[in-house]
């Protein structure tokens, strides 16, 4: 469930804006990624923080899958 913060227009824009450094880092652009993770740090000094959770809950569920793949 999303929180109060999580709901608010800044948050949404920073959480836009990390996914997109993110994208730019897989594509190699370390630069623009950097970039783009500071403005977003600026908007919502705490979307570091989601964003590393997120990573973690993205791993765990990719782990998962590849378990329940290798069990057929």
């Amino acid at each position: 469930m999303a929180t109060e913060h999580e709901r608010s227009p800044e948050h949404k824009k920073a959480h836009d804006l990390a996914e997109q450094a993110l994208d730019q880092a897989a594509d190699g652009n370390a630069g623009k990624a950097r970039d783009l993770i500071e403005e977003a740090k600026s908007i919502d000094p705490r979307i570091g923080e989601e964003m590393s959770r997120e990573a973690k809950e993205d791993q765990r569920q990719a782990d998962k899958a590849v378990r329940d793949s290798s069990d057929r």
